[in-house]
This record gives structure tokens, sequence and C-alpha cells, in this order.
């Protein structure tokens, strides 16, 4: 679900200047449904991201580093051997992002993180049933 705000006295001005004594915003949800173009329903493995502010945008790469590099670098921390100061990982994916957009990202980032959280506390009394 996505939110649109909108200036309702620009909207409605019959001359399309907005009086700003009289000017509201209205938040209205609008559900958007995104169509795959070429390949862009193929899904992205990623297991690291990096994000980094821009001139009024928000560049997020994310990024796959394969799982033996992750295990060798455990296994170097583990015995006290000097760990990589730069590991390579494969970028998969960048996206650009306004302030706006990422903030409504993150929104619904933390709404998904929160009902993950209370299904995982709603099926905890049930995992200890069957212990």
């Amino acid at each position: 679900m996505s939110e649109v705000q909108h200036d309702e006295d620009q909207i409605n001005s019959s001359n399309g200047a907005a009086n700003a004594a009289q000017a509201t915003t209205h938040e209205v949800q609008v559900s958007v449904r995104l169509r795959a173009i070429d390949h862009s329903d193929r899904a992205i493995v990623a297991n690291v991201s990096t994000v980094q502010p821009g001139s009024g945008m928000v560049f997020i790469d994310f990024g796959f580093i394969e799982q033996h590099a992750i295990a060798a670098l455990g296994k170097h921390a583990l015995d006290g051997d000097k760990t990589p100061e730069i590991l390579d990982a494969r970028l998969e994916c960048r996206i650009a992002m306004s302030v706006e957009s990422l903030a409504q990202l993150a929104q619904q980032l933390n709404q998904t993180l929160a009902g993950l959280r209370s299904d995982r506390v709603r099926r905890a009394p049930a995992d200890t049933q069957l212990q």
C-alpha cells in the first residue's frame, strides 16, 4: 500500500494558485500494482546491503557474498588470525530512491518486521508445547 500526499487547495483552485492560509495536506492510501518487465520479476538474492546518501537521493546497494567466504572469515576470526580488511562481494542491484520514498520503505519494513515478530511470539507457546 502506498501513501500519496497532495495539497487539496492546489488541486481545487480554479486558477492553480494555492492560498497558503487555506492549504491543508491529506494522506490518501492507494494500492499500487507493480508489473514486471523484462527480467524484473526474478528474485535477487542478497546477503549484504549498504546505504549511501546522495544529493536529494539515497543509493541502496544489495550484494552477495559467497557462503564459503563468510565461513572462512569466521574461521579466521575464531582462530585469532588476521582477517582481511576488504571482502569482495558481487553487486546484485543498486537502487536510487528519494528521501520520501526511503521513508515510506522504512515504514513498510518496520510494519513487516513487527508482523513477523508478533507471529513468532504467537508461535512460541506452541513450539514449547511440542517439546
